[in-house]
This record gives C-alpha cells, structure tokens and sequence, in this order.
C-alpha cells in the first residue's frame, strides 16, 4: 500500500495492488480512521475484528476439528504436536469467525497393543494403585517389557490377541482393565494440553466404533456394490484406476478406514456439521482421499463438507543432547532454558515467585511461533536456537512487546480515555501503527485473517504480528508517553492499547497466552 498525500487535514490517497494485478485509488479521511479504530479497537478488545464486512458476509457454520490424536498409554509424543497446533489455531480461527466449533481428539486407544499391554500389567502383577503418581510412564515401561519379552517368545504375541480380542467381545475384566487404562491417559493429556493452552470439547476414540458399528457401514457398501472379493479373502474399494483400499482383512476384521467411515457418519449424525476438518499430516492423504470417496459413494450429501488440512513434518525435534523426546521433555528443556534467560534479567526479583510459570507459557509460545511461522505443508528443521532467541521473529518476541505494552499503560502516568485529540498522532510513527491496525481490522484484512481463513495457514497471521510489533517498537522509541503533555500522553497511550489490544487478539488466536510481565 502507498500513501501519496501526507497533509492529516486532508483525505489520504491509496494505492492498492490487487492479486489480479488491478490497480485501485481509494481516498481515506486519516482522522477519521484513527478515531474509529482507537475507538472500536479499545471498546472491543475482544470482537474488534467482527466489525469488519468481511468477517460479518461469512455465513455461520457449525464446524467440527479432529486434532492432535495421540495413543493412549503413552506419553505425548512430539510427532503429534503439529497437528495440535495447526489443529487448535483452525478451531480459534472459526470462533473468531462466529461459527459454532466442536473440538475432537481422536485417540489411539484400540488395537491388540493394547493386549500386550494387559499381557505386561498382569505379569507383572500389577493393580490401580500401582499407577498412582505417574500413571503413563509406568504403563510405558509395562509395554516396553512387554514388547522386548514378545521379541524372545514370539507366542505372547498370540496371548495378547487373544487378551485384545476378550476385550472386542466385553469381557468384563478385561474391558474395566482397558477402561482403567483410557482413563489415566486422558488425565494425563489433559494436564500436557492445558500447558500447551489447548482444549478439547470431546476425548473421542477408535474403540467407539466396534465390529458391530463397523459392520453395519460394511452391509451398506456391499448393497451399493462398492466392494470386490479378493482371491485372498480381502474385501477391497476401488478408489480410482490406481488407487485401491483393503476395508476388510482375510480374517474377517475392519481396520482404521473402515472405523474412520463409520466414525463421520457418526459424527455427521451427532453434530449435523456443514464443515469438517482432519488435521492430518500429509503422509495420510491417499487414506482421506480413499475416505472421502466412499462416503460421497454411500450417498452422504455432506461428504463434499470433509476436507483433509494436510501438513508436513517436524524434522530435528529432540533435545540438544540430541534424544528422541515426549513432548513432556522438550518443554520441561523449554522452560528451563527461558528460566535461566528471564532469571538474568535486570527484573529478575520482580518476577521471582512467577519465574517458572512465565517460562514455560514464553517457551510453549516460542515453540508454537516456531512451527506457526512455516507454510504448514513444508517440512521444517526445528532450530533450539531460532526457535528461544529473544531478538528477531520468534514467539518471545511477540510476548516481550505485549508485556512492554502492559507495562507503558501501568506506568505512564495518565490515565486511559478514548476521548482523544486525534491531531495529536501526526507523527509517522503513530500514523505507521494506525495503518497495521487499520489492515487488521478494515482495508486490506483479506491479506491477514481473511487469507489465514480461506488458507488455514497461521503463517499468515503471524507474518502480521511480526510486522505490527516491529512497527511498535519503533514508535516506542519516539512516541513517548510519561513525559509528554497530558492530551498528547492520552492519545498516544490510547494508540498503544488500540496495538495490544491487536496484538494479544492474534496471539490468542493463535493460541499463545499473551503475558503482562516477564
């Protein structure tokens, strides 16, 4: 964007290149606009961006996001973080938007695994409260034993099916064993996603779709003919000439795209959805294309309403002694870090008794930024060092200019009023922020939340708010407030609030936890 005139007084001149390569002149009266975005970004710090045009023509919708999956009976693993962020940031991005949004966590928690796993508990004699304390690593270890005993006698391969397929059929000590298990999983998660600032509305699961559900999609495939008999037993679907899926081993029994069709239809029948997302890695796109072709062949009218967010991989995520990590880890090693560095600030005694809490959401902020900041489809190398500096684009940077903000409004000395003296901001630097803001919240929004919308592409969003805090730090070192007169104090700490207010709706949409001091 380019401004041509430069006179306050006047209506500002635009000139705006579009996508298309169309030029468009628009004048814009700069006093106006200042007033009504200091006004409306300060009265609604929380739905600002919901005045806009733009956001108000998208019609509500009732969205559904199946995110993060992780298997039960294992600490988080790092593998499934991306699709935990991108994941959470699709279903603020659609809450910001007005729509209705329920978030699904779609766990691993069926499979003759977990016969081993009861195979492992039971030799070792255990019972519940042998898992209080720490419930997943000891379970963890339990399947690790037990894997390594199954590797020397390959035969308790065949007593953990046999467990597995008591607990198919209901058997009631092992069904309460396994639901023992699934239970102090999800206790554990719940405490990881409440570090991460990630919520669920439901904790859905593999196991709610048994052969019984899955035979009845399977009844209904074979009424429409979609499925061929193989010489070998196998029932298959013929997606397209090169494309063809197995939906029913030899022996008889359903594997995971069987379950993931019985589980939209359930979904679709519990939520009635107009959209739904899967935030999958993209290794996983030949499943979901297979997916979603046999739901629009059963006839399910809502088919077309699936899509697949596909992403690509986290390379080099470990510690820096270089270990595979549980995500568990790579915070702790996180926080760590950011306490030493915040702990050598000049406000180390200020921030004492928070330390250790303000680490940890600064480093699950640098974590986020760090994979944010990508395109989502690429594949990264995760850098400890990019990813924890205090200067240049990271997810420290964002929090330490909102805490300066926090700390200018506590400290200037006058008190806040959006009944400002507009001619008060004529300097570059003021009217600099008023134009970031002003593409937030008016003109130029289809590039930010708009784009990050048709996009699900939180590179997008972030861009921004690296951009908007490089321009309030510089207006910082000019505009001052404390030692200004009073109606030029109260304008420019109304245009800084208007700026953290901007800054902290991104970052929440991004999912971060904006901090007031660090």
């Amino acid at each position: 964007m380019e401004r041509i005139e430069t006179d306050p007084d006047l209506p500002r001149t635009y000139l705006v290149q579009e996508k298309n390569d169309v030029k468009i002149n628009f004048q814009v009266n700069f006093r106006n606009l200042a007033k009504d975005i200091i006004t409306v970004t300060n009265d609604k710090p929380y739905s600002f961006w919901q005045c806009n045009t733009l956001i108000t023509q998208v019609p509500p919708h009732n969205v559904v996001v199946d995110f993060s999956s992780p298997n039960i009976a294992k600490p988080f693993h790092v593998g499934h973080l991306r699709s935990t962020i991108l994941g959470n940031f699709i279903a603020n991005l659609h809450a910001a938007f007005g729509h209705q949004v329920t978030r699904i966590n779609y766990l691993g928690d069926w499979g003759t695994q977990f016969g081993l796993l009861k195979y492992g508990y039971d030799s070792k004699n255990m019972k519940e409260s042998d898992l209080e304390g720490n419930a997943i690593d000891k379970l963890f270890e339990v399947y690790v034993w037990a894997n390594q005993r199954a590797a020397e006698d390959p035969n308790i391969y065949n007593i953990a099916r046999e467990i597995f397929s008591k607990i198919e059929k209901g058997d009631r000590e092992e069904l309460e064993t396994w639901k023992l298990f699934r239970r102090v999983s999800i206790d554990d998660l719940k405490k990881i996603y409440f570090r991460l600032n990630v919520n669920f509305d439901e904790f859905h699961g593999e196991s709610m779709y048994n052969a019984t559900i899955c035979n009845e999609v399977l009844q209904e495939m074979e009424r429409k003919s979609l499925l061929q008999l193989m010489d070998d037993g196998r029932k298959v679907y013929q997606v397209n000439a090169k494309q063809r899926v197995t939906v029913v081993k030899s022996d008889g029994s359903s594997i995971y795209l069987t379950r993931d069709v019985a589980g939209a239809v359930d979904r679709y029948k519990r939520y009635k959805f107009t959209k739904m997302y899967y935030v999958v890695d993209n290794s996983q796109t030949d499943h979901f294309h297979a997916l979603f072709d046999i739901l629009k062949n059963l006839g399910k009218e809502w088919a077309k309403s699936l899509e697949h967010v596909k992403f690509g991989r986290i390379l080099g995520m470990s510690t820096r002694k270089g270990n595979a990590v549980f995500l568990r880890d790579l915070l702790n090693e996180a926080q760590g870090i950011m306490k030493k560095n915040q702990l050598n600030t000049s406000t180390t005694r200020e921030n004492e008794l928070c330390s250790s809490h303000t680490a940890d959401i600064v480093a699950v902020s640098a974590v986020f930024i760090g994979d944010m900041k990508q395109r989502r489809q690429k594949d990264y190398v995760f850098s400890w060092n990019k990813a924890l500096q205090n200067q240049g684009d990271t997810g420290v940077k964002l929090q330490y200019v909102h805490c300066r903000l926090v700390s200018l409004e506590e400290n200037c000395g006058v008190q806040y009023t959006n009944n400002v003296d507009i001619s008060c901001l004529s300097e570059a630097e003021a009217q600099n922020i008023i134009r970031e803001i002003a593409r937030y919240l008016y003109y130029r929004f289809d590039e930010i939340l708009m784009d990050s919308y048709k996009e699900m592409e939180p590179c997008i969003l972030v861009n921004y708010l690296f951009k908007l805090c490089g321009t309030i730090n510089r207006a910082l070192k000019t505009l001052k407030v404390k030692s200004s007169p009073k109606e030029v104090a109260e304008a420019r700490l109304a245009l800084f609030t208007a700026a953290r207010h901007t800054l902290a709706a991104g970052m929440n949409i991004l999912g971060l936890r904006p901090l007031r001091k660090m």
